[in-house]
């Protein structure tokens, strides 16, 4: 629940899945990951439950954009690690891997502090 290093993953992550769309597609593209996606993602990380109640999607996709600026600025996540992973074309797929990516940087978080 950190707006700093939300507004840095936000930053980070949207950079990452320009980049990752612009090498799929050929072409250069300048691109945003909406909140929407973010929470489907963080509730199919099963993380919705370590967040507080009633957030809205917005600050529940900051959340995911905090831990993966962590996990970046931790040195678990590489910029060529996050493009390659968000080179998909279909929601779903990429719902999965920022699922996966959420759940890494979760596990990785959690034993950092323990």
């Amino acid at each position: 629940m950190d707006r700093g290093a939300a507004s840095l993953g936000d930053s980070y992550l949207n950079f990452a899945f320009s980049l990752a769309q612009s090498l799929e597609g050929g072409r250069p593209k300048g691109l945003r990951l909406d909140n929407r996606l973010l929470a489907e993602a963080v509730r199919k990380a099963g993380l919705r439950g370590k967040l507080p109640k009633r957030l809205s999607r917005r600050d529940i996709g900051g959340a995911a954009e905090a831990l993966l600026a962590y996990a970046a600025a931790g040195g678990l996540l590489s910029t060529e690690s996050l493009v390659e992973r968000l080179r998909v074309k279909d929601r779903g797929k990429l719902v999965e891997a920022l699922a996966c990516l959420l759940k890494e940087a979760y596990r990785w978080l959690e034993n950092a502090e323990g």
